[in-house]
This record gives structure tokens, C-alpha cells and sequence, in this order.
């Protein structure tokens, strides 16, 4: 189990580590002030949503935290082939998601 906090940290090195150094200008500004600000909410937004049918399923969030091993666990089989996932961040771009990306995130949200 990781905290919210902690996913909220874990995200935000995630970004500043992994996205933001391939960014300029108004990208890199307003990703950063998008991150910075949205980070200070993952407590509310999950606390609004982890009671909705569709979450609660998934059996992941609990009043103790988030169970980060389990989809870990979950995801990365997604990725064992050499997978890439193109994501859509609104006004920044597209960006290549893979294994290692998955790897990183989970280091980062463990060790916050």
C-alpha cells in the first residue's frame, strides 16, 4: 500500500524528471504549473471518485492507501514485449510510454 501522498509525489519526480527536461518554453511552464497544481488535489480527486462503481471494482483503494503493487503487477505484462503506448497530454504533445516509463513511475511513487 503507498499513500495518495505519495502517488501525488511519485508523478510529479515522474514528470520533472522524465518529461519536462524535453520540453521548452510555454510546454515546459505549463506542464510544470499543471503538475505542481494538480498534485496538491490527488487527495480529493481520488477520495471523490474511489467510491464510484466503476473504481471501487477494481479493489485497489482503500481508506489505508493504494495498492500500487497490484496494479503494477497488472499493467506491466502490458508492456513485456517491447510495447509503446502514445499518450495525449492536452496542449503538450504526444508521449511514448513503455516498460521502462511503467518501472520508473513504480520507483519513484515506492521510494516518495
Amino acid at each position: 500500500m503507498v499513500t495518495l501522498e505519495q502517488i501525488a509525489t511519485g508523478i510529479t519526480k515522474y514528470v520533472d524528471t522524465q518529461i519536462l527536461p524535453h520540453l521548452t518554453g510555454i510546454r515546459r511552464i505549463g506542464l510544470g504549473v499543471y503538475t505542481g497544481l494538480a498534485s496538491k488535489n490527488v487527495v480529493g480527486m481520488v477520495e471523490k471518485y474511489k467510491n464510484h462503481p466503476a473504481v471501487s471494482v477494481l479493489d485497489v483503494i482503500t481508506d489505508d492507501g493504494v495498492d500500487l503493487d497490484k496494479l503494477y503487477q497488472t499493467v506491466l505484462p502490458m508492456f513485456e514485449n517491447g510495447q509503446k503506448e502514445m499518450v495525449s497530454i492536452p496542449m503538450i504533445g504526444e508521449w511514448t510510454f513503455d516498460k521502462t516509463d511503467v518501472e520508473k513511475l513504480y520507483k519513484y511513487i515506492k521510494e516518495a
